[in-house]
């Protein structure tokens, strides 16, 4: 059995904090209120910004295994895509909106969800999934994978576009749902459809 070092429970308990409180606080109040000196907390990171990327990566590998998984949970394309939608609606209502928005703010390079990015993991996630698709018969033969893929992408990333509020985190349950459902719309062929309308009547 591993065992988890210190640095990374720190990490685990520090995104709890951010989650709570956002990414305003100090390296003293990180410190308190993990019951530890700013000394035990500066041997483990060299500044705040180092901790602030580090619990963000965190975040980024936590998002992209629970994707993984859901993925490979699907019986066919078409319930892959519904799985992962389930979990990346689970994933954000986890990380909130307060967590979102400063990182947006204080990280503007990390890109915590750059979906149109052509090499990012979530292009690289709809596109297997199309060809996915294809491959089972489930999904028109005709279509130009490259311009899907950045069709669905771009209204994804509309959710996460700073521009002093995240407005679709309101509810982004109905935004990733009624996304999926469009483009599942626009990409299934009959034999597709039978497996979709089974969702969309659930």
């Amino acid at each position: 059995m591993s065992r988890v070092s210190s640095k990374d429970r720190y990490v685990s308990q520090v995104y709890v904090l951010f989650r709570q409180k956002g990414l305003k606080m100090t390296m003293e109040e990180i410190a308190d209120d993990l019951k530890l000196t700013k000394k035990t907390l500066y041997n483990n990171f060299n500044s705040k910004e180092e901790l602030m990327r580090t619990v963000m990566q965190f975040v980024l590998g936590d998002i992209e295994f629970r994707i993984n998984l859901a993925l490979n949970q699907g019986r066919n394309a078409i319930e892959a895509l519904h799985h992962t939608s389930e979990m990346m609606n689970k994933s954000l209502t986890e990380i909130g909106p307060l967590l979102l928005s400063d990182s947006s703010k204080y990280l503007p390079d990390l890109k915590l969800l750059d979906h149109t990015n052509r090499m990012s993991f979530y292009s690289k996630i709809i596109y297997e999934n199309l060809e996915r698709g294809i491959t089972e018969s489930l999904y028109r033969d005709d279509l130009n994978k490259e311009l899907v893929t950045l069709f669905f992408t771009s209204a994804m990333a509309k959710i996460y576009s700073w521009n002093g509020s995240y407005t679709f985190l309101r509810d982004p349950y109905i935004f990733h749902s009624e996304l999926v459902r469009y483009h599942l719309e626009a990409i299934v062929n009959d034999d597709g459809r039978k497996i979709l309308n089974g969702f969309i009547s659930k």
